[in-house]
């Protein structure tokens, strides 16, 4: 195949952004991975339920995307023709097991790892890994709130997409060798962290507990990704957090 299009059979799922809606009304999620062979990978638009899920070993095949010219940018393929269908061309081929979790992010971070987001910029890369050192961490209001939901087939409740939800999580934190003067300020999309507010909307903030952040003993990190059309702007797809080795 060219190098416009390819089929991918070993990418590691390392995350899934909330869901949003497209021009044309579709829901869908961008979901980034990994592979030995293409590196990071973000894939958009995914159908909300497919087989790409966290640390899901999948095959799919995949076009580059013309509307998005960042190098780790992919649409499977027939995206926009067979939407109705694309889930099938998802295969399931395994899954990293919980012993192999915390060794794959430090390789992840040998090869994609930087010490200040500002690196990223200067590398012109659109996804990454960071040791962060964290601030704070908060909910905040969101300008683009929209209280009515999208209703689709098949569901009796509506399909909540990010801008569903009235807050917004933010993490304030520094890098390991930060070159800003002001602390990274960046917005949480990793779909889990919705999906808790959705569940539990009057418990929001208990996210953070799950999170681990307050939390001494934990290893963490952060795959975090620019946005399309504001490309010097990083927001977090994904925080992994492991214990830390007591030896």
């Amino acid at each position: 195949m060219s190098d416009e299009q390819c089929v991918i059979d070993n990418l590691t799922v390392l995350g899934n952004a909330v869901p949003d809606s497209i021009s044309d009304q579709r829901i869908t999620v961008c979901t980034v991975g990994f592979s030995p062979s293409h590196g990071l990978v973000r894939i958009y638009p995914v159908p909300p339920v497919s087989h790409m899920k966290r640390w899901n070993i999948v095959e799919v095949p995949l076009d580059r995307n013309p509307q998005d010219t960042r190098f780790e940018s992919w649409k499977i393929q027939g995206s926009k023709t067979e939407w109705d269908k694309i889930a099938r061309k998802i295969t399931l081929k395994g899954k990293v097991s919980d012993n192999d979790k915390s060794t794959l992010v430090d390789k992840l971070h040998s090869m994609f790892g930087a010490g200040c987001v500002e690196d990223f910029n200067d590398k012109q890369v659109s996804l990454g890994m960071i040791r962060p050192q964290i601030e704070n961490y908060r909910m905040e209001k969101r300008d683009d709130y929209e209280s009515t939901a999208q209703t689709q087939l098949g569901r009796v409740s509506p399909f909540l997409t990010i801008k569903n939800y009235p807050l917004r999580p933010v993490i304030q934190y520094r890098c390991p060798n930060c070159r800003t003067v002001n602390a990274h300020k960046q917005q949480i999309v990793e779909w889990g962290v919705f999906e808790w507010m959705r569940q539990h909307p009057n418990e929001a903030d208990k996210v953070w507990e799950n999170l681990r952040l307050g939390e001494s003993g934990y290893n963490r990190s952060f795959l975090v990704g620019n946005m399309a059309l504001h490309r010097n702007s990083f927001m977090i797809i994904s925080v992994f957090r492991f214990k830390a080795d007591s030896n």
